[in-house]
């Protein structure tokens, strides 16, 4: 069976390279979008299994691209985890409505990060549990 894979979308270096460092610790194929525009070209050329996806992005929000992920056939039942500073009840709740399936704020706690990234990728919906 293939690595899973996991796109980071970040756009902070020292964010991105602590993430990526745990996921590959994990064995996970690690991709990375430094703004909201390269995530949506990076997951149509490379489906992921996972993304981390923080809300505060250059060229499209991140809230955006989650919108866009879940109108896409292709991404629209990709696991998502927001990694993000903003904690504000509106943002929050915009993306429980949009389906994510974790919220950490900013700073995390990268081992609980990693406990809900191998609950996730376990039973990734990228792709269906039964053949019909």
């Amino acid at each position: 069976m293939p690595n899973k894979r996991v796109l980071i979308v970040e756009d902070d270096p020292a964010i991105i390279e602590l993430l990526r460092f745990l996921l590959e610790q994990e064995g996970l194929e690690v991709k990375v979008a430094h703004d909201g525009l390269e995530a949506l070209d990076q997951m149509n050329i490379w489906t992921p299994d996972l993304v981390l996806l923080d809300l505060r992005l250059p060229k499209l929000e991140g809230i955006d691209v989650l919108w866009e992920m879940r109108h896409n056939p292709k991404l629209g039942n990709t696991p998502v985890i927001i990694l993000s500073v903003d904690s504000s009840p509106h943002t929050m709740l915009q993306g429980w409505h949009l389906g994510v399936d974790s919220y950490f704020i900013k700073p995390f706690d990268p081992e609980e990060l990693i406990r809900v990234v191998r609950r996730i990728i376990s039973v990734s919906r990228a792709e269906p549990l039964v053949n019909a």
